[in-house]
């Protein structure tokens, strides 16, 4: 055209709008002058046709003021390259303002900014090819334009690598020309196509105005798109037909799949793989059948030794990890955000799993609340868990088996309504749950410590509502010993003896007898106290403990049953008392070297192992002071009982076997009510307390987290003189 050899000619919008470009390395005035003299010739001849012209020279540098204001005798744009690709799409300001937003669930929960700690490298693999990736490896597979899709269970760090991946490409645009974009897909619920996600996205990022140049990007192959979480975009039904749930799955995905099927780079997608049925369906729903290069990662479910030995030294926390601790990423997440000396106290502990599980799940139900944008709160979603985790002790399985129904139920029984909008997305991807085999639709718990610590809150929650809610048939999973010791830990906390021998008065004769043996097992884990159980018979159970030490307990007898742990170190039992063992099968038996070692009143009891050292050192209470249990015990009667008001002479009673102390009650009473969380008003025999049900979940995470809790309140009563 017009004998012009370098100019570029592009089509800009209607058919009748030219780009004319001339590019050059040289960067002299007089070389501008030329390749002006070349374009606008050419850019007036073609005026003249009614052909609207655009000119620019291009400079690899930025032009001095002489070449601009050139260029501007002739209305032509010179400018350097990243000028010149800023008027198209700035992404220069696209990254200031996408990181200053969170990336998926790599947030600091309590600031609810993105996690700014240091990122421990760790490898995502690849089992059908047998083989690893790390961030670089993944980084440039995309930039040659494969397609990947990482999968992982909660709290693996998904979100963190799209994050890591987003900064790595951001810096090698040029190699790969093609430019990083960053999508959480649960801000796009309900789009249906590739361009209401890029219009949504950049809208919420602030840049509403380029939608037009990265669609042409993406159709270009100039986009590298990172896709965070599929499971938070679809939604879930509960059809026995497989083939509906799976329709429904991929029509919730279908802006997803236009949007991944448009795209000519590459294309990381992440996401929980029990959202689909099977790694088939997840390839199928989100548009990847046909991609040229498909890679299928899986994110590592735990950090090893050195890793999390790297994570916790890189924040200042000295502290060997101990072999309780999980090694999952969100673990030490959960970790750091608590204060360092409280850290390396409970990593001390030998047993500080005891402590530690009750504030985990409450951080899980924190995040997972996030997830749906807080619509359900994190104690609905813990209730849910419970009733999930009481409906699996009738599986032949520790990790059980739930259908779709079951899980639907489980909402139902806590919400009181069939699953909305927020209830599907939340169903769809339930934390702490994977899939149990290829093509199901049937979930397990991947977890069996969450598992038996949720067995034991449900336990407990029909020990207060005095409900046999969790079962009456007999159980087949019973209480691990964590689980057996959190629920103790919980009655003794909350005072809540009086209610499990009532429960033993009232089902004493239920057909679940697993049941029955765990609220024993419950009565004798902790404290030198007799016990009097009234007569209690205890037929073909399970029971977790049998704590005998340095204690007396009366009125009871086992029968044909098995006992996980039985301490009988310096036991105060006598055949006096009437408490009879008998055709039973202890796993262990502590404080004795050998079976001549049992007293008269265990009979016929089968022994697998004796240890004659006690293991009664590693039952141990929550270490609380008076006041902080005082205060969970007011917390509990106003908050978490049945009822909208609490009477000051309840609150006067108990005090978790503590000494009456009216002072103290009026002291904890007066902090609560300074903090805002619960009203009083007068009536007629005393004040009478109501809580300010905002602050429910705000409760529930002190009583979840305890010597962990950083709240103002916690801080204020630990600071009580006691």
């Amino acid at each position: 055209m017009d004998s012009i050899e370098a100019t570029t000619i592009l089509t800009q919008g209607a058919s009748d709008e030219l780009v004319l470009i001339e590019i050059t390395t040289e960067r002299t005035l007089q070389k501008i002058r030329d390749d002006l003299n070349k374009i606008q010739p050419t850019k007036l001849r073609l005026a003249t046709e009614g052909l609207i012209c655009r000119g620019f020279v291009i400079l690899d540098q930025e032009p001095t003021g002489s070449m601009v204001e050139a260029g501007e005798k002739f209305h032509i744009k010179v400018c350097s390259i990243a000028s010149f690709e800023q008027t198209f799409f700035d992404f220069k300001g696209y990254v200031t303002l996408r990181e200053s937003l969170p990336f998926g669930s790599a947030i600091n929960s309590k600031t609810g900014k993105n996690d700014d700690r240091e990122f421990i490298s760790v490898k995502y693999i690849d089992l059908e090819k047998d083989k690893s990736y790390e961030i670089n490896s993944i980084a440039k597979s995309l930039q040659k334009g494969s397609s990947v899709i990482l999968t992982g269970d909660y709290g693996t760090g998904k979100s963190r690598c799209a994050r890591e991946l987003f900064s790595t490409l951001k810096a090698s645009i040029r190699q790969s020309a093609a430019y990083p974009l960053a999508i959480n897909l649960r801000d796009h619920w309900s789009s249906s196509s590739a361009l209401e996600i890029i219009a949504g996205h950049l809208g919420n990022v602030g840049l509403g105005s380029s939608v037009d140049n990265v669609i042409r990007l993406l159709n270009s192959g100039h986009l590298i798109l990172l896709l965070d979480g599929f499971d938070e975009i679809g939604t879930q039904i509960h059809d026995t037909r497989i083939e509906d749930r799976c329709a429904v799955r991929k029509r919730a995905l279908q802006g997803v799949r236009d949007l991944i099927q448009r795209a000519k780079g590459g294309v990381l997608i992440t996401g929980r793989s029990h959202f689909f049925d099977s790694t088939e369906e997840m390839i199928e729903s989100l548009g990847l059948g046909t991609a040229h290069e498909l890679s299928c990662l899986e994110a590592p479910e735990n950090f090893s030794d050195t890793e999390g030995a790297q994570y916790l030294s890189s924040l200042g926390i000295a502290a060997q990890i101990p072999k309780w601790l999980p090694r999952k990423p969100l673990v030490f997440q959960m970790l750091v955000e608590l204060d360092a000396e409280d850290v390396t106290t409970l990593l001390s502990k030998e047993y500080g799993q005891f402590q530690f599980w009750g504030a985990f799940i409450n951080a899980i139900c924190q995040r997972e609340s996030k997830g749906v944008s807080g619509s359900i709160a994190p104690q609905t979603i813990q209730l849910i868990l419970q009733r999930l985790a009481a409906k699996t002790r009738y599986s032949n399985t520790f990790t059980g088996r739930l259908t779709p129904s079951d899980i639907d139920s489980a909402y139902q029984m806590v919400v009181g309504s069939v699953p909305d909008q927020s209830g599907h997305q939340l169903l769809s991807r339930m934390c702490t749950l994977g899939r149990i085999e290829p093509e199901s639709p049937d979930r397990q718990f991947i977890d069996p410590n969450v598992l038996d610590v949720l067995r034991a809150e449900a336990l407990v929650a029909d020990i207060i509502n005095m409900s046999e809610n969790s079962g009456q048939n007999q159980w087949i999973q019973s209480l691990h010993l964590l689980g057996l010791i959190h629920a103790s830990n919980i009655v003794r906390l909350f005072d809540l003896e009086q209610h499990c021998f009532a429960y033993l008065m009232k089902f004493g004769n239920s057909h679940n007898t697993i049941r029955l043996g765990e609220i024993f097992s419950i009565l004798t884990a902790f404290g030198e106290e007799s016990l009097d159980l009234k007569g209690l018979q205890i037929s073909n159970s399970s029971i977790p403990l049998v704590n005998l030490h340095k204690r007396i307990v009366s009125n009871a007898t086992i029968k044909n049953s098995t006992i996980d742990l039985l301490i009988l170190d310096q036991t105060l039992v006598t055949h006096e008392h009437g408490l009879l063992i008998e055709n039973c099968i202890a796993a262990s038996v502590a404080g004795i070297s050998s079976k001549e070692g049992l007293p008269d009143w265990i009979q016929s009891l089968d022994v697998i192992s004796f240890d004659r050292v006690s293991n009664s050192s590693r039952i141990k209470e929550s270490p609380l002071t008076s006041s902080q249990k005082l205060l969970l015990s007011i917390v509990h009667k106003i908050f978490f009982q049945p009822g909208s008001e609490r009477k000051e002479t309840a609150l006067l009673k108990g005090g978790y076997g503590q000494k009456y102390s009216p002072k103290a009650v009026d002291t904890i009473l007066k902090i609560l009510i300074d903090s805002g969380v619960i009203s009083r008003r007068k009536g007629d025999d005393g004040f009478v307390y109501k809580p300010v049900r905002r602050f429910t979940d705000r409760m529930n995470k002190i009583r979840s987290e305890l010597t962990l809790s950083e709240d103002e309140i916690w801080r204020k009563i630990t600071a009580l003189k006691t």
